[in-house]
């Protein structure tokens, strides 16, 4: 096994083993990964998240991550744990969609619900990225 497929299959259990342990109940958390998603998807022309992980080519695979790396900094900076927590939710299901090991399918079925689930009931209370400030 790969040290990066080593390292991929440590993340995505621990974050498994987190969500269902409760942390996947938090409602800020949900909202976020939903906005997000959603943003992410509109701004590609891509339907929805899954659609983006499908369509998304080489460029633009590599941009997303180094999108969730740059905000996950920029997140953390400002104490803004749960919108880092939700980057990273998404940065592990963009990175998943490369990952062929048959173990590791039933987690990352789960967490492309999980996302979608989190999408829906974003846009249906409305909930949208609202654009930095630059303000502290």
């Amino acid at each position: 096994m790969d040290d990066r497929d080593a390292v991929f299959r440590d993340k995505l259990v621990t974050l498994m083993r987190d969500l269902t342990a409760g942390e996947g109940r938090d409602k800020k958390l949900r909202r976020t990964i939903g906005m997000y998603s959603d943003k992410l998807a509109k701004d590609a022309g891509a339907r929805d998240w899954s659609d983006l992980k499908e369509r998304a080519d080489g460029p633009t695979y590599d941009s997303l991550l180094q999108f969730f790396q740059a905000q996950t900094a920029i997140m953390l900076k400002h104490h803004d744990t749960e919108g880092a927590r939700a980057l990273e939710v998404l940065a592990i299901s963009m990175i998943a969609r490369r990952q062929y090991a048959e173990d590791l399918q039933p987690g990352i079925d789960f967490l492309d619900r999980y996302i979608a689930e989190c999408a829906s009931n974003a846009r249906k209370r409305g909930a949208h990225v609202l654009p930095a400030t630059g303000r502290r």
